[in-house]
């Protein structure tokens, strides 16, 4: 399924972005829409170099702004061509014409062999309103019968700093935000992966743990593509749009590794057992599946059908709902399972009670911010305030993850106690039964024992520990030292205790006399 959705984003073209853009618009049509920016109220600067055969002539470039007479009382309108003209005041300077004649462009004949003749533009404008504004720029000719025929050269710009000057001022901060996000999820990283020994060495580095690394992990490659994007995209205008998507990429499959790891963690899985029922199997591997595709359908919709001119940002398309409504489903599937974990597992609620409600805190913060953005949020500050939240949705879920699963002594709300070795015995096994443990169910237990120092040669059965031996390299003989908690012994509650008769008692050989004057024999 990766793989899959790996090679689709990769095999679909990126979509142009650049704020310094160039290619030909060649229509029947009239007129037609070619790029949009946000600008500043003040620092926003509009520069073209354009090119078309006098055979066209006179095409005009149009500046629409996005208040609800202009840009939306035009695009995708059955308004004609003299009507989308005429919503513009010209005494605002938003028709450019692109000819000799023009006062607001620098334009020449040019001849070629064949006495083809082309005419060549250059100009800017300089933007003032009285707040950030997208700006949409369009091409038309309403007296011409052979339709469109513009090639261009187009740098938007807002300022002169790097941080803003190519960026539209939607996009403001999405860089200094990501490099920071960055840094925190590479702190993460780091604490994770000392935890991740701290487990390994005591055998308890488990299945859903080794899922939320591997999505810490492709959290920080994700960042790094995207930041390497953003930071020619700074210089240039046009910055890496295949290392974006990548980015953008990874960062869609940490989402869903992370929801996948939640859900099983709901469901007790290395928790309270070491398998899901078959059932519950299908169903959740289903809905990996839908949420998957959803997210590919996500980047192809990104690369194919979204429309600069009527979406402003991703997550008002059809799919970015979509997305919405998978995650509110996970959320209905996490709550339907820890509910019953902890239902059969009440010993386990100091790990529950927190993972429960931050975790439900999780899943409905990225929902809640989309629609509240949508709906209420300015539309040029929607996608910066979006990608913070979400980034730190992100961090916080890893954060406290590994705060909450830290492998220490005094830890109470530490989930694991079954131990690797004993699910690899348990899925060996011949009945998946071995002492008080099952693959379905394991014993109760709040949290997990450890061995006391030095190390002990033990029974080699790992589940039913009755006594253990040390080797005194003193003594030629060998002397008894306490054994290990019994989970049989001590888990009165679990469903497979059977009392049994207590085990004998091991008695060393003393050299007291004994009560009838004879001597303990040697």
């Amino acid at each position: 399924m990766w793989t899959w959705v790996m090679v689709t984003a990769l095999l679909v073209p990126s979509a142009t972005e650049a704020k310094y853009i160039e290619g030909e618009v060649k229509t029947a049509e009239k007129w037609a829409f070619i790029t949009r920016f946000c600008f500043l109220s003040s620092d926003g600067t509009f520069t073209f170099d354009v090119e078309y055969d006098i055979d066209y002539a006179t095409e005009k470039l149009l500046l629409y702004y996005d208040s609800p007479h202009q840009w939306p009382a035009v695009y995708k309108s059955e308004k004609t061509c003299e009507e989308r003209e005429a919503v513009m005041k010209r005494e605002n300077n938003q028709v450019i014409n692109l000819t000799l004649y023009s006062m607001n462009s620098e334009c020449e004949i040019i001849r070629s062999s064949g006495d083809k003749a082309t005419y060549q533009c250059r100009g800017s404008r300089s933007f003032r309103s009285v707040r950030e504004r997208w700006w949409f720029i369009a091409v038309s000719n309403c007296e011409s019968t052979k339709g469109l025929q513009l090639k261009y050269k187009i740098t938007m710009t807002n300022g002169f700093e790097y941080w803003t000057k190519h960026f539209s001022a939607d996009e403001f901060y999405i860089l200094q935000t990501n490099l920071v996000a960055m840094v925190l999820e590479l702190g993460i990283l780091f604490l994770s992966i000392l935890s991740a020994a701290e487990l390994k060495s005591r055998q308890l580095f488990h299945t859903t743990y080794r899922l939320y690394m591997s999505g810490v992990v492709i959290q920080v490659v994700g960042l790094i593509f995207l930041n390497l994007h953003y930071a020619k995209y700074g210089y240039n205008g046009v910055g890496l749009p295949e290392t974006k998507l990548i980015g953008k990429l990874l960062l869609s499959i940490t989402n869903i590794l992370m929801v996948l790891m939640l859900i099983l963690m709901g469901k007790g899985f290395n928790i309270t057992r070491g398998r899901l029922r078959q059932a519950s199997s299908v169903k959740l591997t289903a809905f990996v599946c839908i949420f998957c595709i959803t997210y590919a359908m996500l980047f192809i919709y990104e690369q194919k059908v979204f429309d600069p001119g009527e979406v402003l940002y991703l997550y008002e398309s059809p799919a970015g709902y979509g997305l919405v409504v998978l995650r509110c489903l996970a959320w209905i599937m996490f709550l339907y399972a820890c509910f019953f974990t902890v239902k059969h597992y009440p010993e386990k609620y100091k790990f529950y009670y927190p993972f429960f409600f931050f975790y439900t805190l999780w899943f409905v913060s990225g929902p809640v911010v989309i629609i509240i953005s949508n709906h209420v949020i300015d539309k040029w500050v929607r996608e910066k305030v979006v990608n913070g939240v979400e980034l730190a949705i992100t961090i916080f879920g890893h954060a406290f993850f590994l705060f909450l699963t830290r492998p220490s002594a005094a830890n109470k709300n530490f989930p694991y106690h079954v131990r690797t070795t004993q699910i690899t015995a348990l899925e060996t096994s011949a009945t998946g039964v071995m002492g008080n443990n099952t693959l379905d169910a394991f014993s109760a237990h709040p949290y997990a024992p450890d061995f006391a120092e030095p190390k002990n040669h033990t029974s080699p059965d790992v589940f039913i520990v009755s006594g253990a031996v040390e080797m005194d390299p003193d003594r030629p003989s060998m002397r008894p030292i306490q054994a290990p908690r019994s989970i049989i012994k001590e888990d009165n509650s679990f469903p497979h205790y059977k009392p049994t008769a207590p085990p004998p008692v091991f008695q060393e050989a003393s050299d007291r006399p004994l009560s009838n004057g004879a001597e303990t024999p040697k």
